[in-house]
C-alpha cells in the first residue's frame, strides 16, 4: 500500500478542525488508512490510486463540505517526504522546530530566488517544490513565513518543522 500525507494549510484558530471528525469525514469520502498527526492538518492516508492532485482536491472538498473552511491541501507520498528530508540543507544544524520545510503546491513560477529581507539572520533554500528554512532565533519573530514565500514565489505552500516531517516520514513508511 502506498501511503501519503495530506498537508492542510491554515488549520487552527477560527479554522480549527477536530481530528476525530476530520478522520471520519475523510473515511466517509472514500479514503482509507486515515490517521492524523497533531491538530495542525497532517493527515496520513492511502490515496487509493488517486493522483496527488486528485487526492488533494478530495481532501479540500471534504474539509469545505464538512467544516465550511476552504483550505489549500498539498499531498506528498512517503518517497517525496523522504526525498525532501534528505535534501534539506539545514537538517541537523538547528533545533528541529526551527528548521522548516515549506511544501509548495508546484515548483515556483519565478526563475530567480528572492532575496531575504535585509538584516534577516534566517536562511532559506528553494529546491524544486520545497523551500527549506533555518531560523536563527525562532519562527515567531521571523518575516520568513510561508506567506512571504507564497507572495514571492507565486505558489501556495504550507510549512512543517523538521520534527513533524520526521514523524510524517515514520508514519507513512
Amino acid at each position: 500500500m502506498s501511503t501519503s500525507v495530506a498537508l492542510i494549510r491554515g488549520v487552527g484558530g477560527p479554522t480549527a478542525l477536530r481530528m476525530p471528525e476530520l478522520r471520519s469525514a475523510l473515511e466517509d469520502a472514500g479514503l482509507t488508512g486515515v490517521r492524523t498527526l497533531q491538530v495542525a492538518g497532517n493527515v496520513v492516508l492511502d490515496p487509493g490510486g488517486r493522483s496527488a492532485a486528485a487526492c488533494a482536491e478530495l481532501v479540500r472538498r471534504t474539509v469545505h463540505r464538512s467544516f465550511g473552511h476552504d483550505l489549500p491541501v498539498i499531498v506528498r507520498s512517503h518517497e517525496e517526504l523522504v526525498d525532501a528530508e534528505r535534501r534539506n540543507p539545514f537538517a541537523g544544524t538547528q533545533e528541529g522546530r526551527w528548521v522548516l520545510t515549506v511544501f509548495l503546491e508546484a515548483p515556483p513560477r519565478l526563475q530567480q530566488t528572492p532575496d531575504p529581507p535585509a538584516g534577516s539572520p534566517d536562511q532559506f533554500a528553494v529546491d524544486g517544490s520545497e523551500v527549506f528554512v533555518r531560523y536563527a532565533d525562532g519562527v515567531g519573530t521571523s518575516r520568513l513565513q510561508a506567506a512571504w514565500f507564497e507572495k514571492r514565489l507565486g505558489v501556495v505552500g504550507t510549512a512543517r518543522n523538521a520534527n513533524t516531517v520526521a514523524k510524517l516520514v515514520e508514519l507513512t513508511a
